[in-house]
């Protein structure tokens, strides 16, 4: 039996209400757009982290979905017109500290026993789904060398890795990248995508999520990753976050870019599709960029190289999604991109060689690449014994400074 019945779906898209010099609203403005919006739609939008909270319902059918994401969306942005404010929806703000997401539900869930099973099924899959909605590659301080500096920054502690869970040895947890929530609605929710642009791409992405684990929720008996699996997981993730559909995974023992998974899984998920009233062609937007090897973020970046400045970053980019569609355009007149390699051992030594300093904390190491606790110290190990950093040993924990080369 299915853990999900009846098969439902949702999303909470945090979409940014921005001033004409750019800047975030204030949270008084956004109670008020959150309440006007909430009585005419009788919907449960909010505000979370000064955004509009547009969390759309309960919904069983594509058709249903594409058409509420239409008309909440018409109507905030003609609310918010009317102070001079317009919606910037994006992953990042180039110059506040703004993370933002389009949390994906997942419904009906009442077993957390089985969700959590779940929840360890899915760990593999949660970096394809950032992959696919990487959207900021230029946050407050950082600039385009990850496509997703959200799930790089675990988005200020709002989606992190998952840890390897038993349903009868575990507590309650909240903010990791895919797991059950049912103490608040009996769903599981997909944290770890970044806040869409496209209208488009939000409604195929969510249907395409909920027919996945629907698919996956087929099969509700226990489940554990091996060592090498959840290390594999870990440095996918870290994959999606730097090349977002141009990453490279590590799959069942070998090297598999990240698109060819997202076509095996709409293969998988074909019936499940169906039951929620679409099926692969209506996924247009989302085969295009599978084609082209790109994702919104690629789109943000390309301004970029045009606007350097992130104050004009922001002001060209707010004002292209305006529209919704400019990264549906884009995708469709924009050349492929090549795929980038899975990191290699020297890849991974280096990338934790990089957070090093003078002084630094050993635990620092352990958000390079969100590697567990022994992996991390098995990589200091042969750091040091490189002679790439010195470790000294204090009372307030080891210390690993750069070794420079003459």
């Amino acid at each position: 039996m299915n853990a999900f019945s009846p098969r439902t779906f949702s999303t909470d898209w945090e979409i940014m209400v921005i001033d004409r010099l750019e800047r975030c609203a204030d949270t008084e403005k956004l109670l008020a757009f959150a309440g006007a919006l909430r009585s005419e739609f009788d919907l449960p939008i909010q505000v979370d982290w000064n955004t509009l909270e547009l969390a759309l319902g309960i919904n069983s059918q594509f058709d249903q979905f594409v058409q509420r994401v239409r008309s909440v969306t018409d109507r905030a942005a003609q609310l918010v017109r009317e102070l001079g404010l317009e919606l910037y929806p994006a992953g990042s703000h180039p110059v506040e500290p703004m993370y933002n997401s389009s949390h994906i539900h997942i419904g009906t869930l009442h077993d957390e026993g089985k969700g959590i099973y779940l929840e360890s099924r899915l760990m593999r899959y949660a970096p394809v789904f950032g992959a696919i909605a990487a959207n900021s590659p230029f946050a407050h301080g950082f600039a385009g060398q990850y496509k997703s500096y959200r799930i790089r920054d675990n988005a200020h502690g709002c989606t992190r890795p998952q840890s390897a869970r038993d349903p009868r040895l575990s507590q309650f947890t909240w903010g990791g990248d895919a797991s059950p929530k049912v103490y608040s609605a009996p769903t599981l929710e997909v944290r770890i995508t970044d806040c869409a642009s496209s209208r488009r791409l939000l409604a195929e992405l969510v249907v395409f999520t909920a027919a996945f684990v629907h698919w996956l929720g087929e099969n509700t008996s226990e489940y554990r990753l091996s060592e090498t699996e959840y290390v594999d997981c870990m440095t996918n993730r870290w994959s999606a976050a730097k090349y977002g559909m141009q990453a490279t995974f590590l799959w069942n023992g070998t090297e598999r870019p990240v698109v060819e998974i997202i076509d095996e899984m709409l293969d998988q998920s074909a019936a499940s599709l169906a039951a929620l009233g679409a099926d692969r062609k209506d996924l247009a937007l989302l085969q295009a960029m599978i084609e082209k090897r790109r994702c919104q973020a690629d789109l943000v970046l390309d301004l970029g190289k045009r606007y350097p400045d992130p104050y004009c970053l922001a002001s060209v980019h707010s004002k292209l999604v305006r529209d919704w569609d400019a990264f549906d355009n884009y995708v469709v007149s924009s050349a492929p991109l090549d795929p980038a390699p899975a990191p290699d051992r020297e890849r991974i030594l280096n990338e934790h060689l990089s957070v090093v300093g003078e002084g630094t904390h050993f635990y620092n190491l352990r958000n390079a690449m969100y590697y567990p606790p022994t992996l991390v110290d098995e990589l200091i190990e042969t750091l040091a014994g490189d002679q790439l950093v010195h470790v000294e040993n204090t009372c307030r924990g080891m210390l690993l400074s750069r070794v420079e080369k003459s």
